[in-house]
């Protein structure tokens, strides 16, 4: 089967901050970016820089750096297109991520804690108290910021200018205080909590039976202010959906309030960030608002199973695999990242089908070092291996690849909801325990709740097996969020779902249809019994999937992969990782990975040795192949397979 094609997704750019470098050195930096092979430049509009006092914007009419306009002129002239974060919050390092400090101060804005305080991320260089995404109050004022730079950008939304996609706010993630009863406890997220469990369970009547409550009116409807295995878990559940819920709007709200200002012709894009599978977020739900979601990539290189999950995960439940942050270099607070950990993570990205990026940053400024090209516009010797990469990817049409994949491993998202609400690690939330152990599980409850088995840490327990087990048979696979749209179930074959004894109803369903298309579907430890609401439910609709406890996954997986005639990736040596992505015009990228700490040796097929040759080398390098390869560690070796002579003949002849 052949999966949906990729929509169009932004371009690979480079990250120019124009406010953060003298105005002499812009048409410097755009052109050394260009030379690097970027189509576009991306660029944050921080909204704190250009306000001078409520309602007064600062373009360049007093300070010539901030002349936002004169900036997209100059690389409309240079032919660069541009990609636009207006915010609200842009992070960016800046102090107060670039919201404006009123506004930030203003008690009607600030998210707030079960207690009712404000909640203050603590953040170098100076800690502040976050805005609430529920709040009215704030989401007016963001209104105001987008009707002043709307002003700017409008008239430069292509065809009239460069600015293609503009980003809706960033990160969004509650400012990095996410953990699972920290907030948002704002009496607008209250009001929206109240309203959201009545149209979740159908009627009020409905959730007070779920929640066990006495519910007369929806004002009864109170949130958890912390867990308590008294409660009944649909209480939890959907607390943890309404978090997610309330980003979804949010972000949503924010979108149409740039189409109203003039940028309804701009396509729309988010960043996620690091620890995904920890967060309050829905991808599938957000994708369902935006033209692309992406996540951020900024990963030292011994972080490649990390790089990797991620990246199918990313590719398994959207349309199009875009990282709108892919660290080249990194800010001072953080553990530092060099050009080979960046190099890696684009690399092993692209491998396990990663389509386009923005190199954040490509010229460097304050609070950041490691660019490629310095604050005058100066190449630093780095610059020529991010070249290569840029040149190679746009030379073979990385962006309209694919990477032929049949199997797919689900993450059901009221387990993630579960893991997020048993959490018990306090501020150190579920995203950032993912970031630091590589589990978002890492953290949570150890007991049952009940249900038999410890669902909050099994579900993903029983994924990294099947993961771990496939990925040992060299056969491909994908991660699908549990609410991934129909259109990403629609390619594969071979669909692994963890099921324990409650299971959501519309999981339960798409699941069904894959069966009923002939696809085989391996579900278990358990048959459910339960749905996400706590109702008992019989799950009918999963009789034709397979109950399967794999006790041991890589006979069961060497099985199915034999009756359902799989292919394999390459087996070019030990220790050595390969993947294959193909172009309709004929043409492969062959992938060699060497994730460990020794260089290994790769033993090249005939047909790459007769046909095959390295895409990221300059010319003077581009000789045949040997047939052994030397992979240095943790690195990347990208080899090209021109069509076939039959293919190249028919192909001119057309």
């Amino acid at each position: 089967m052949t999966p949906p094609s990729a929509p169009h997704l932004p371009p690979r750019s480079g990250a120019v901050h124009y406010w953060r470098l003298p105005r002499r050195a812009w048409e410097p930096a755009l052109r050394a970016l260009a030379s690097l092979g970027f189509e576009a430049v991306e660029t944050y509009v921080p909204w704190s820089v250009h306000e001078l006092s409520p309602s007064v914007f600062d373009f360049g009419e007093h300070d010539r750096r901030k002349d936002l306009g004169a900036f997209l002129d100059l690389a409309h002239q240079l032919g660069l297109s541009a990609i636009v974060r207006p915010g609200p919050h842009i992070n960016a390092e800046l102090t107060y991520f670039g919201v404006p400090e009123r506004v930030l101060l203003d008690p009607r804005c600030q998210a707030r804690s079960p207690r009712g305080n404000p909640v203050i991320l603590y953040f170098p260089p100076r800690m502040f108290p976050v805005p609430s995404y529920a709040s009215e109050a704030y989401l007016a004022e963001v209104a105001r910021w987008f009707a002043a730079v709307g002003e700017v950008l409008a008239s430069r939304v292509r065809p009239h200018g460069p600015v293609e996609w503009v980003q809706v706010d960033n990160e969004a993630g509650y400012y990095f205080r996410n953990g699972p009863y920290g907030q948002d406890y704002h009496p607008d997220a209250r009001a929206a909590f109240q309203r959201y469990v009545s149209a979740r369970h159908g009627s009020l009547s409905a959730a007070a039976q779920a929640h066990a409550r006495p519910y007369a009116e929806d004002t009864d409807v109170e949130p958890p202010l912390r867990f308590d295995p008294a409660d009944p878990l649909a209480l939890h559940l959907d607390w943890a959906a309404f978090q997610e819920h309330l980003l979804t709007r949010s972000l949503a709200t924010m979108r149409d309030q740039l189409r109203s200002v003039g940028l309804g012709h701009a396509k729309t894009f988010h960043n996620i960030s690091l620890g995904e599978a920890g967060l309050p977020m829905s991808l599938p739900a957000l994708a369902e608002e935006l033209d692309v979601v992406g996540l951020d990539y900024y990963h030292r290189a011994s972080d490649f199973e990390t790089m990797r999950r991620r990246t199918l995960y990313l590719a398994g439940s959207t349309p199009g695999a875009y990282a709108p942050e892919l660290g080249a270099g990194g800010p001072p607070w953080f553990p530092p990242l060099h050009t080979e950990d960046s190099l890696f993570t684009a690399l092993v990205a692209s491998a396990y089908g990663l389509r386009s990026f923005n190199a954040y940053m490509a010229v460097d400024r304050d609070r950041w070092y490691g660019a490629p090209i310095d604050e005058r516009g100066e190449r630093r010797a780095e610059a020529e291996r991010w070249e290569r990469l840029v040149r190679g990817l746009a030379e073979v049409e990385f962006e309209a690849m694919r990477r032929p994949t049949r199997v797919g491993i689900v993450w059901p998202r009221s387990y993630m909801r579960l893991s997020r609400a048993t959490h018990v690690y306090g501020p150190l939330s579920p995203s950032i325990m993912e970031v630091v152990s590589g589990s978002p599980v890492h953290g949570c409850r150890q007991d049952s709740l009940g249900l038999g088995d410890v669902v909050q840490v099994a579900w993903w327990e029983r994924c990294e097996a099947v993961a771990a087990a496939l990925t040992r048979a060299r056969i491909p696979f994908v991660i699908l969020d549990g609410d991934a749209a129909a259109e990403r179930w629609d390619g594969l074959d071979l669909v692994f779902a963890p099921t324990y004894e409650f299971f959501e109803r519309p999981l339960a369903t798409r699941l069904a249809a894959c069966a009923a298309r002939g696809a085989r579907v391996v579900c278990g430890p358990r048959r459910p019994r339960r749905d996400e609401h706590g109702q008992a439910h019989g799950f009918e609709e999963l009789a034709g999937t397979q109950l399967d406890l794999l006790r041991d996954p890589d006979e069961a997986i060497a099985r199915l992969g034999s009756a359902l005639d799989l292919a394999r990736d390459l087996d070019l040596g030990p220790g050595l990782q390969t993947t294959t992505h193909e172009h309709a015009s004929g043409h492969r990228v062959v992938f060699v990975i060497n994730p460990g700490d020794d260089a290994l040796r790769a033993r090249l097929t005939p047909e790459l040795v007769a046909r095959g040759r390295d895409l990221l080398v300059g010319p003077a390098d581009r000789g045949p192949l040997a047939a052994s390869l030397t992979v240095e560690p943790r690195s990347v070796r990208a080899l090209l397979l021109p069509p076939p002579p039959a293919a190249r003949t028919a192909g001119d002849a057309r």
